[in-house]
């Protein structure tokens, strides 16, 4: 196993991850070897000594480096042209971006379904659900290129809404878990569908619970997330939280009224609006689109102009002998529509 080269690797963290194990593994060699002197007068002889702290090192070198590797492999698989067809077709969010944004918005979306599970219960797992799920994750930290998503190791997809007790016929559309569920999310598979069906009636169940994992990253969903808020900003955010919970009491607001639930719910609801709509909660919300702005370090201002475009488009539709979506020069029916 050759070492990874760190001038190869695409982000931040790979390189800090290559140089922490590089250093771990030095510093045990040459502990090892330090200790293999002394011990020649126990009869042991010093290269067997030297050997196995260098065995050590490389141990320790490749076990701290192997999320680093799996990913280049993730990485280096083509990306499904049937995945770019739900990209072109669903998401209002992708196509709003550059082709340079287009490229990393792939490479997160490669990274996320390739190290965490998306398992369907009693429900098929089919190419859409697969995207718009990882999608739901890609979208709220896009403004974070180091974000890791370790609050989360599987998304289970139901195939309708939920009670508390995870039987059908309720009415929940996703949940977050805790406890013995930890680490875990449930979603709504036809919620999750149409929350990016209909991108602009304000409501998407999967970006609401990832907004509620975001606000977790610092250990408690309070509704104050660490991302984004400093000392000076985390008192006008609950104070500007609190007047906007009473707008809606007083009827005065065009926020879902779930926001009043508790502050996390806030400010999941407006997440949802902010990625949604984010032309109408500048025109009506404009200190709360300025401070989701912030907290998610992503400046959907710029973007107002094309998203209203692509909302007031809908959906595109792909005839059957239509251009493919992905690019590669076939007729849909030939490509994406074939593979989905």
């Amino acid at each position: 196993m050759a070492p990874l080269n760190p001038s190869l690797l695409g982000t931040a963290w790979e390189r800090q991850a290559v140089r922490t194990a590089w250093l771990f593994a030095v510093g045990t060699t040459l502990a090892g070897v330090a200790m293999a002197i002394p011990l020649q007068r126990s009869g042991i002889p010093s290269w067997l000594g030297v050997s196995m702290a260098m065995v050590l090192g490389w141990i320790i070198y490749s076990t701290m480096t192997r999320k680093v590797r799996r990913r280049r492999r993730i990485l280096a698989q083509p990306f499904p042209p049937e995945w770019e067809a739900v990209l072109q077709g669903d998401v209002v969010y992708f196509r709003t971006l550059d082709p340079e944004e287009q490229v990393r918005f792939r490479r997160e979306l490669q990274i996320f379904i390739g190290e965490k599970r998306i398992t369907g219960i009693k429900t098929e797992v089919d190419t859409k659900t697969l995207v718009l799920a990882a999608t739901s994750a890609v979208i709220p930290i896009f403004g974070f290129p180091e974000w890791e998503w370790d609050q989360i190791a599987e998304i289970l997809i139901y195939p309708g809404r939920f009670d508390t007790e995870f039987n059908s016929d309720g009415n929940t559309l996703g949940m977050v878990g805790t406890g013995t569920m930890n680490r875990m999310m449930i979603l709504s598979k036809p919620d999750l569908i149409q929350g990016f069906r209909n991108p602009g009636d304000k409501r998407n169940v999967g970006l609401h619970e990832f907004a509620h994992l975001v606000d977790k990253a610092d250990g408690a969903v309070d509704g104050v997330p660490a991302v984004g808020l400093d000392r000076r900003t985390i008192g006008p955010w609950v104070e500007l939280v609190r007047r906007k919970m009473q707008e809606i009491e007083d009827g005065k607001s065009d926020l879902n009224r779930y926001a009043l639930t508790n502050e996390a719910e806030f400010f999941a609801v407006a997440t949802e609006y902010l990625f949604e709509r984010p032309g109408v909660m500048q025109r009506k919300h404009p200190e709360l689109f300025a401070m989701m702005q912030q907290i998610f370090n992503q400046d959907l201002r710029s973007r107002i102009t094309t998203m209203r475009q692509e909302i007031k488009r809908g959906p595109q539709r792909f005839g059957r002998n239509s251009p493919c979506p992905c690019g590669s020069g076939l007729k849909f029916k030939k490509c994406c529509l074939a593979r989905m």
